[in-house]
């Protein structure tokens, strides 16, 4: 069974065991980012609503489905579209990606569309450019290992750097693939080139690989991280108004009611 195929047919099933609609899925991890490794999982993480009887209760609710990875090398999850939603308003980074993944598994009609139409509104580039450089942070201290690092967290430091530097510099959405990340140092040859010769590494490499550090790299990181908080400063965080994305989740669920 080809791998679309069974995907399709989870997906599928979980609609129904747990009776909801799925409204989106995607790829989300590194196979979506265009840097997979050959033994890489599959990231398929989806949006989904419910009946809407279900949301009109006293009782706090659980808010995602997340499912152990399976004999298949599937790792799903799911939100529901309140989550998507109130986290997209507070311009959090996730939203952003998933609905810019370049592999999609299901949609209805016009979703991503609908749901891309607010990014200008809660895209706030001192938040989303505070969560990249967090995560960058975290996979620093996690991936290196003497003078090696873990070449999958390389990646986790790498992507969110440019990121950061791309919403920084161009002040709207990065985009989630990571070549065209790259747009952003295309006048830097030498780090390109480096960062290339990289990603031709990890798409043979096993996800557990130590290589050794790369000092152009880990110099570019070092700075653009240092510049990035620096510039930051002197960034607002303006509030936001929730009454948009209201009417959009009253309408998305009562159109999908499953």
């Amino acid at each position: 069974m080809k791998m679309q195929q069974l995907i399709l047919e989870r997906l599928n099933q979980i609609e129904t065991e747990k009776n909801i609609k799925i409204l989106y899925a995607c790829e989300s991890g590194s196979r979506g980012w265009g840097f997979a490794s050959p033994d890489s999982d599959y990231d398929i993480r989806f949006i989904y609503v419910r009946d809407i009887n279900w949301y009109l209760s006293i009782h706090e609710r659980k808010d995602f489905l997340d499912f152990s990875i399976d004999e298949n090398d599937l790792d799903i999850n799911g939100w529901d579209l309140r989550k998507l939603l109130g986290l997209l308003r507070k311009s959090n980074a996730t939203p952003f990606e998933w609905l810019q993944s370049p592999i999609i598994y299901r949609e209805v009609e016009d979703f991503r569309k609908d749901c891309m139409h607010f990014f200008p509104n809660y895209f706030n580039p001192k938040t989303l450019a505070n969560h990249y450089l967090g995560i960058a942070t975290g996979a620093l201290k996690a991936g290196i290992i003497g003078d090696e690092f873990n070449i999958k967290k390389y990646f986790y430091v790498l992507r969110p750097v440019l990121a950061a530097k791309w919403v920084v510099d161009q002040k709207n959405v990065p985009p989630m693939e990571f070549q065209q990340l790259l747009e952003g140092i295309n006048k830097q040859r030498i780090l390109l080139e480096e960062i290339e010769q990289l990603v031709e590494q990890k798409l043979k490499a096993k996800e557990g690989a130590l290589i050794k550090r790369n000092k152009i790299i880990d110099q570019f990181i070092k700075e653009e991280m240092d510049r990035c908080y620096s510039v930051l400063k002197t960034f607002e965080v303006a509030p936001s108004d929730s009454l948009p994305l209201d009417e959009f989740f009253r309408e998305t669920v009562k159109r999908y009611n499953p």
